[in-house]
């Protein structure tokens, strides 16, 4: 008698047992799945991260302007199939064209500046030590960041906001956008 119970619970579980035994192996091939396509992601933004050149779409990865942005894209790579398939979205930004930073802003050329202003900024701020970037620091780096470091005065707009243009190494009036300086 417990022989035929057994069968029977046996009978009516081994559809769910079967489930169970191949669940692990679909986990492990959306894993690798999403492991390629977060790999492709992360080459194709590190590609074009910082250059001027724009992207080229690819087999697996395909990318668009962002809203409201003239050099800021996303990429979205995609790989596998079927109910194994995994996407991967990532942002990357072009480099600012070499042109004045400070927002073209005419209203006051009577300042005068120990520094030229940089023509082109890099995502990374300037070392404690160099707040500026003019005692060598951007004369070492600027190739590598592709660009001078951001000043600790302008890095955040509650920063800018707080500075003050006489203390300023060099004109930044108007830094990201962030409007006329206050006391400029």
């Amino acid at each position: 008698m417990s022989t035929m119970v057994g069968l029977s619970i046996m009978g009516a579980t081994a559809p769910s047992m079967m489930t169970m035994s191949i669940a692990p192996f679909e986990a492990q091939k959306r894993a690798q799945n999403l492991g390629v396509a977060e790999s492709a992601a992360v080459v194709f933004a590190a590609t074009y991260e910082g250059k001027t050149d724009l992207p080229e779409d690819t087999d697996t990865c395909v990318s668009k302007l962002r809203e409201g942005t003239a050099n800021a894209f996303s990429v979205t790579c995609t790989q596998g199939a079927g109910k194994y398939v995994q996407s991967v979205t990532r942002a990357f930004r072009l480099a600012v064209p070499d042109k004045g930073l400070d927002g073209g802003n005419e209203t006051d050329t009577s300042r005068e500046f120990a520094y030229e202003t940089p023509t082109r900024y890099s995502g990374h701020s300037c070392p404690i030590h160099d707040r500026w970037g003019t005692n060598g620091y951007n004369d070492t780096n600027y190739e590598a960041l592709n660009g001078a470091c951001i000043p600790l005065d302008i890095w955040t707009q509650t920063a800018y906001q707080f500075s003050h243009p006489d203390a300023w190494l060099y004109d930044v009036n108007n830094y990201n956008g962030w409007g006329n300086h206050p006391d400029y």
